[in-house]
This record gives structure tokens, C-alpha cells and sequence, in this order.
């Protein structure tokens, strides 16, 4: 059924276009009836003004129009070209064919200094002037981007339009890939001419005209070739704070490097700056970007507060990384990045769960004091060589995550649990890819090598699960030890060949997966400490081998893009637990077609479509029989099977975007509906504890999502505004002490958003984010939560060495026990301008707000967290520009 509805939808996708137009053709001549060539011919209602499509005359002088409005009779027909003059004309709505003349004239073109427009776009670049958006309290890049129309900054990632960018790059090179922030937060944005948008950017050169990419690619223009970069020295109370930053830079012509060294305990998670947000540079490279280890134990911990980190995080962070890249002039780029940081954490809180049965309201207060110390090593070395006859790329990395948490709870102010965590990831992936056309056939190659070593261990004192465990009987400890390695390799062919309007793709992938699970359970009592024996100890190994057969094909007709892919896997499992062979040579087969369409309107209107469809397989990881502890309250074992999911999805987008007026919208619809032929089904004793297995029961998830985004710069006011709204529904199945239950989640976000410097004497910006969200749980129980968070931000600069910035936010949510939350923090910079330093005094919190309340809830479960926030701090530090 599935399978008919995606046939009977593309259909209508393609044959849609083809009815209720009408063609117009003709031919262009001087007086001397000689073709013109390039006239760019548009049409419209007759009496209106706007423009409803164009097309160009060739090098005959022949033009075509396809003409898609119904509702008149007659349309009016422009003519424009720089050396004739302009001629309308009005002909009838009807498919024709027409000859017109056109008389010489020689058009001047008023001067236009581009440097003074905000935003223009060229072809398919659209430029961003800096200095058109550039305040006195801006100092780094990203101070600027997350001002810019149609731009977005979401937790350091940039989007565009909506959809995250593809590359950030810095004068045509992506020296440090997806871990972009550690140039957003460091670049002086008086070193940037330009912040550049491409649009529909391929960044594989060889696939230039055989694939469309409907992605962006963020590119910063720099004034000159440089070294520059930011510095930071800064102390405080209380109490006795430090802030410390050394990032230099230097971007020549074919060599860039990127240094830096920080430190900081005021709340500042600089680790962020070395995520990834995109890996790989677009259709046909191998996978480039690390799998996680799976982390099967964790210590019980406090939900964190979902407004500004440095209000309540308190840590103790050193962070240090070099990355370089040098082209040659062969064409070949090399890049390298080393980078490590470690952090001690802090978090204190105290968390109210309520677990709702169908039987009955299970409550606990548990009072949270944990500490983390985190490490993480990065080493890669990526060398690519990327032109029209050629692409190579071959990256090896290495990385290393290891993290110690110790945790203590007062389980309803009568008992005291002790908790320690013990966890590293180590793992190491090489990616290759080479592209080579052998005659017209681009011919592609790929090949990724992948292995993991996840060690892990969870102690909890005293021991838990006394029935499970230790007949019922109280004891002193229990150990939980997991040890799991993976081995991935992946390899796969493609070809492609354009043929006609059509590009044909097919591919063959062989994949294969090893994986080694081994687990046990200690119990001390007194001195006595034992193994667990059967029940509660795991030695897996499983091995999956697919081969993948798909199709891929594109085309490009007038202003359709049409996009599908017809994958095809074949599986093959084996599994052997604890000595027994529980799968072998197990044969499964999924099937997951995908179309799109994208119909481009104009040069300012487009409107997409999707669907998806598929099976998968999957649940390897969790063929353990034995228990694992996975947290003082919780155990779970899957004497599983394969699990099959199924999945229906589609969605509908539209995006506007007129540059001349600085306007930028988008608007989408996402559908999905899952089946699955199981459940998770879970258990909870008197006293909240769980233990979690997997029942041969199917189950359902739908969900419906609506989301958009309008900005637009006033120039006149130099004023940017913003506008984002979120709309989703959602139902899903789960298992409660054998009950089938039904979750129900609605949620609706508003945001708003004004940045103004109109004056340079007083600047400032404001922002509103609003939203609900409805959960109907267990039994009819309803939980609904309403916030409603106002920001707002006042420069005050009453000499060029002189500033003076408060920062005002204010949290309010439906809680009663929660009053709202007012936060106020203030700034004086003082300006050595010969130095390019400015001298800061900083006061944080100065209202003191000691503590948070927030809630929020899970399938069955109502939390409310209390957390403990930074206390009032002051802090005096020197910036520079290097």
C-alpha cells in the first residue's frame, strides 16, 4: 500500500506541470533583420507589475515562453537589452509564434557603488557589505553574522534559508571544516570585507553540471591577505575567576593557519567551538565524520537550565588547537588540525519525578551533587585535490574521549547513593574518495575504515535491584563492566553520466560491520565480592555484511528539478551470544525510494517537495540477554531479535528571497508516519526503578511539523527584523507495567527579534521567544508548560573610547512554584585605540539569582529540576586585536 502511494504521488509530481500552459515563441531582428542575441524577453498581466517569468533570445535570435496564467485572455511581452531600445507588446494568450524588431539605441547605466548597498547579490552569490551591519560593541565575525537578513545562529551553527551551510570558508578555503567556531569567535570582523552566500553552491568542481546542489556555502571576503586574531587576559571574584584566550591567525593567498589557546572558569564552554557541523564536501565523498562509541552506563544527573550556559555552568576549562591547510600549485590542498581540551565540571540541583502507572503516581525527590572531568584528543591530517578532471581526498583521524564523573544523591532526604562513572572512547577512521571521468563516464571510488574501543564502568554504593540481584537482601556495592569494540569497513563504486537533460547515477556499496559486546555484574558484600553468573554477564559478537544497489537520477527541464534514488540493501547477520549461535547467515532485504521536486518560480520564488520512503533493520547492539546496569535506577536486557522499522515521510517547502530589499522567507511542512514491528517495554517498582526489555509488539509514531522564518533589514533605520515560528504534533506507543499507552505531545515557539544601530550614540537589540508545549500521559493525565523569555540588549557609546552595555533577560514560565526570573549583567569597555586593546569591566548576575526551575516530561515520566546558578561575578580583562 506504501509502495502504490509513493508511485501515485511522484506521478502527480511530474505531470502536474505539464497542463494549463501556453507556449510563446518568436524571433528577434535589427532593422537590417539580423538576429539579436541575449534579449531578455519577461511577460506579465497587462496593467500589473509584476513580473510572472522571462526567458533569453539565443544566438538566432529565437526566444521561448512558457506561459502559466489562465485567468486572461491577453499578457503584455518586454523586451531589454542594453544596445536596443525596450519594446511591450500585448498578444493574445494562446500558444503562437511571433517576429519583432527591435531599433539600436545605446542605454546608459546610472553608476551604482556597491560598496555602499548592504546587500546585493551577483549570479548566485549574494554579498553581505560587513561595515553596513558593524556596531561599536561588534568585535568578532560571529557578532556580525547572527545579524545579517535570512541568517541564522542556532547554538553556533549558521543557517541559511533554515537549512544549515554546507562549507564555511575564508577566501575560498575551508581550512578547519565543520568546526567552524573557532573562526567565528576569534576573527576580528574589521579584517572582513564581505560575508558571501552561494547559493546552489556544488563544492565538488567535477559534478558542476551534473548535479544541483540546493545547498549554501558561507564565504568571508577579507579586506587583504593577513595575519590577525584576538586576544583576552581577565580576573575576578567571586569567586577567584580567570578568563584567558590567545587565538592568532594568518590567511594568505594559498596558506592559512589557525592557533589557539584558552582557558576559562566563568561558565565559558570554549569546547564548543571545536564541534563539527558538517563533514565530507557533498555528493559522492566517503564518509568522513566519526561514529560515537554507545555509552551504555551513566550516573544520575539534574536537567541543565535551557537559557545562556555562562549563567549557570560552572567549570574549569584549558583548551588548546592548531590547524593549517597549504595549497599547492598542482592543485593540491593539505590540511591539518591537532586539538585537546579538559574540563572539570560541577552540577547541583535537585530534581522532583513523578512516574505515572496505570495504576498509581510514583514520587521522588533525589538531591544531585555530581563532578566530571572530560578529555578530548583530536588528530587528523586531510589531503584533497579538487578540480574539473579530478577529485581526491583522502582524511585520517584519530580521537580519544575519556570521562570520569563521580556523583552523590540524597534519595528522599533518607538515603545517600554514591555513584562513579568511569568512560573512554577511542577510535580511529580513515576516508578515501577519487573521482576520475574515463571518457564521458565519471567514474567515483570510496572506501572508509573505521574502529572503535568503548571500555566503560558504573559503581553504585549501596547496591540496587535487592530482588534481582541479592535475593532481596540489602548489600554494601554493586559494579556494572562493559566492554564493547567495532570494526567498520565500507566500500563502495559510482557512475554518472549525463544524458540528454538526465543524470544517471548507479552505485554499488559492500559494507561490513563486526562488533564484540562483553559485560558482567559485581556485587561486594563486606569483603566478599562475586560475579554475577547467568542472567547478568554478556560475551556477543555479531557481524553484518550489506551490499547496496542503488539508482540515482536527476533532471533539469525549464524550472523543474527532479531528484530520485532507488536504493536497494541486502543483509546478511550473524550473531553468536555467550556460546550460542543465535543468528547465522541471516538474510534480510529493504527497499528506501526517495524523489524531490523543486520548481523555481523566479529568481526570487521557489517551492519544493519531498517524499521518502523505507525499511530498515537493525537492534544488533541489543541482542544481549544478560542485564546491564545502566544507572543506579535502571537495568535492561534485549533478548532481542532483528528489529524492522518502517517510515513514510514528506514535506513541502517554500523560500523567498528578494536582495534589492534585504527580505528573506521560508516556510515548510514535514510529515512522517514509523511502524515498528516492536516495543520497548518498561517496568517500574514502588520505588521508581526501572528495568527496560523489548516485547515482539508493534508499535506507531506519527508526527507533523509546520515551521518558517521571515527577515527583512529596513536600511532606512538600519534596523534588521526577525521572525521564526515552530508548529508540531506527535503520537507515539510505549509499554508501562504491561500497559499500552498512547503519548500525545503538541508544542508551538515564537520567536521575535529587532537589531537596531540607527544612532552610532545609542544601539541595541530585542527579542522575544515564546512557546507551549501539551503532553496527555498515562491514564488521561495532561501536563501542559508555557514560557515566555524577553531579551534585551542597550549600547550606549557616548565617546569613540567610550562604551557602556547592559544586557536584560527575563524568564517567566507557568510554574507555580517557579517565580520569574529577571537577569541583568552590564559591560565598560574603554578603547586604547593605539594599542587596538580594550580594557573591560564585567559584572555578571549583579541581581544574584541563586537557583532555576523548569519541567519538562517523558513518556511517563514529570520532572521538575531545581538548579543551582553562578552567583554574582565580577570580572576586569584586556582584549586585543593581534
Amino acid at each position: 500500500m506504501r509502495d502504490q502511494l509513493f508511485f501515485t504521488v511522484m506521478f502527480i509530481l511530474i505531470s502536474v506541470h505539464s497542463f494549463a500552459q501556453t507556449v510563446i515563441t518568436g524571433k528577434l531582428l535589427t532593422e537590417d533583420q539580423k538576429p539579436i542575441a541575449n534579449v531578455t524577453v519577461s511577460y506579465k498581466k497587462i496593467g500589473s507589475p509584476a513580473l510572472l517569468g522571462f526567458s533569453k533570445s539565443d544566438v538566432e535570435g529565437i526566444f521561448k515562453l512558457t506561459v502559466k496564467v489562465i485567468d486572461v485572455d491577453s499578457v503584455q511581452l518586454d523586451f531589454n537589452h542594453l544596445s536596443y531600445a525596450k519594446r511591450s507588446v500585448h498578444v493574445v494568450n494562446a500558444t503562437a509564434h511571433y517576429a519583432y524588431i527591435l531599433k539600436a539605441e545605446v542605454r546608459k547605466i546610472q553608476e551604482v557603488k556597491l560598496a555602499d548597498v548592504p546587500v546585493y547579490n551577483r549570479k548566485d552569490t549574494i554579498n553581505y557589505n560587513v561595515a553596513s551591519f558593524t556596531g561599536k560593541q561588534d568585535r568578532v565575525i560571529a557578532d556580525i553574522i547572527k545579524k545579517l537578513p535570512g541568517i541564522e545562529m542556532r547554538g553556533g551553527q549558521i543557517l541559511y534559508q533554515g537549512e544549515p551551510i554546507q562549507q564555511y570558508r575564508v577566501n575560498g578555503l575551508d581550512m578547519i571544516g565543520g568546526r567552524y567556531g573557532l573562526i567565528n569567535q576569534n576573527l576580528p570582523a574589521d579584517a572582513v570585507l564581505k560575508v558571501q552566500i552561494l547559493e546552489n553552491h556544488q563544492p565538488v568542481k567535477m559534478l558542476d553540471k551534473l548535479v544541483f546542489s540546493n545547498r549554501a556555502t558561507l564565504n568571508l571576503q577579507l579586506k587583504k591577505f593577513t595575519t590577525t586574531g584576538t586576544g583576552k587576559i581577565g580576573l575576578g571574584a567571586t569567586p577567584a575567576l580567570w578568563d584567558a584566550n590567545l587565538t592568532p591567525m594568518t590567511f594568505a593567498k594559498t596558506f592559512q593557519i589557525l592557533n589557539s589557546l584558552q582557558t576559562n572558569n566563568i561558565g565559558d564552554d570554549v569546547s564548543q567551538q571545536l564541534k563539527p557541523f558538517y563533514s565530507g564536501t557533498g555528493y559522492f565523498t566517503a564518509r568522513s565524520s566519526f561514529s560515537d562509541g554507545p555509552t551504555y552506563l551513566s550516573i544520575r544527573e539534574v536537567a541543565t537550565p535551557d537559557f545562556d550556559q555562562k549563567k549557570w555552568l560552572d567549570n574549569q576549562i584549558f583548551l588548546m588547537s592548531s590547524n593549517m591547510i597549504q595549497k599547492l600549485k598542482n592543485g593540491l590542498e593539505v590540511k591539518g588540525n591537532l586539538s585537546y581540551f579538559h574540563d572539570d565540571r560541577k552540577l547541583q540541583g535537585t530534581t522532583m519525578t513523578q512516574y505515572f502507572t496505570s495504576d498509581e503516581v510514583i514520587q521522588n525527590q533525589e538531591m544531585v551533587d555530581n563532578s566530571y572531568g572530560v578529555d578530548e584528543l583530536n588528530i587528523g591530517v586531510l589531503v584533497e585535490k579538487n578540480e574539473s578532471n579530478i577529485y581526491l581526498r583522502n582524511s585520517t583521524n584519530y580521537r580519544k574521549h575519556w570521562n570520569n564523573s563521580v556523583g552523590n544523591i540524597l534519595l528522599n532526604k533518607n538515603t545517600t547513593i554514591y555513584q562513579d562513572k568511569r568512560f573512554s572512547d577511542e577510535a580511529f577512521l580513515n576516508a578515501f574518495s577519487l573521482g576520475r571521468f574515463i571518457g564521458k563516464q565519471l567514474v567515483n571510488i570510496t572506501s572508509t575504515v573505521e574502529w572503535h574501543s568503548t571500555p566503560q564502568r558504573l559503581s553504585v554504593s549501596p547496591g540496587q535491584f535487592e530482588s534481582l540481584i541479592n535475593a532481596g537482601k540489602p548489600y554494601d556495592h554493586m559494579g556494572q563492566i562493559v566492554l564493547f569494540k567495532s570494526f567498520n569497513f565500507e566500500n563502495g563504486v559510482s557512475l554518472s553520466r549525463k544524458i540528454k537533460r538526465w543524470t544517471i547515477s548507479p552505485s554499488v556499496n559492500l559494507n561490513y560491520n563486526n562488533s564484540k559486546l562483553n559485560s558482567h555484574i559485581q556485587v561486594k558484600e563486606q569483603n566478599d565480592v562475586r560475579v554475577l553468573d547467568t542472567g547478568y554477564f554478556n560475551d556477543m559478537n555479531n557481524a553484518q555484511l550489506q551490499l547496496r544497489m542503488a539508482l540515482e537520477m536527476r533532471k533539469e527541464v525549464r524550472k523543474f528539478i527532479y531528484s530520485f534514488n532507488l536504493p536497494f540493501s541486502q543483509y546478511y547477520y550473524n550473531v553468536r551470544h555467550q556460546g550460542e549461535q543465535r543468528l547465522k547467515n541471516e538474510f534480510r532485504s529493504s527497499w528506501n525510494p526517495s524523489a524531490s521536486v523543486t520548481y523555481l518560480l523566479n529568481s526570487k520564488n521557489s517551492i519544493g517537495t519531498n517524499l521518502l520512503s523505507g525499511r530498515n533493520f537493525g537492534g544488533l547492539d541489543n541482542f544481549y540477554s544478560g542485564y546491564i546496569i545502566n544507572q543506579y535506577r535502571s537495568m535492561q536486557k534485549y533478548n532481542a531479535r532483528l528489529l524492522k522499522d518502517e517510515d513514510l515521510s514528506t514535506g513541502v517547502n517554500y523560500q523567498y528571497k528578494n536582495t534589492s530589499k534585504a527580505i528573506f522567507a521560508n516556510l515548510a511542512y514535514n510529515f512522517r508516519k514509523s511502524w515498528r514491528d516492536y516495543m520497548f517495554s518498561t517496568v517500574l517498582d514502588s520505588l521508581g526503578r526501572s528495568t527496560t526489555s523489548i516485547t515482539n509488539r508493534h508499535g506507531q509514531r506519527l508526527s507533523q511539523g509546520i515551521s518558517g522564518g521571515l527577515s527583512k533589514l529596513f536600511v532606512s533605520i538600519k534596523t534588521v527584523a526577525k521572525l521564526n515560528g515552530n508548529f508540531s504534533w506527535s503520537t507515539s506507543d510505549y509499554l508501562l507495567n504491561e500497559q499500552l499507552v498512547k503519548q500525545h505531545v503538541n508544542s508551538q515557539s515564537f520567536t521575535f527579534e529587532l537589531i537596531n544601530s540607527s544612532s552610532s550614540l545609542v544601539s541595541g537589540d530585542y527579542r522575544v521567544s515564546m512557546g507551549r508545549t501539551h503532553n496527555r500521559l498515562a491514564d488521561g493525565l495532561r501536563n501542559e508548560l508555557l514560557y515566555n523569555n524577553h531579551f534585551f540588549n542597550l549600547v550606549f557609546a557616548p565617546h569613540d573610547r567610550h562604551l557602556i552595555s547592559l544586557s536584560n533577560s527575563l524568564y517567566a514560565n507557568n510554574l507555580k512554584a517557579q517565580k520569574s526570573q529577571y537577569f541583568m549583567d552590564a559591560t565598560y569597555r574603554f578603547r586604547l585605540s593605539h594599542w587596538r586593546t580594550d580594557l573591560e569591566f564585567t559584572a555578571s548576575n549583579i541581581l544574584n539569582n541563586k537557583n532555576y526551575l523548569q519541567q519538562f516530561s517523558s513518556d511517563y515520566e514529570l520532572i521538575q529540576s531545581y538548579f543551582e546558578l553562578r552567583a554574582r561575578q565580577f570580572l576586569i580583562s584586556m582584549k586585543f586585536k593581534i
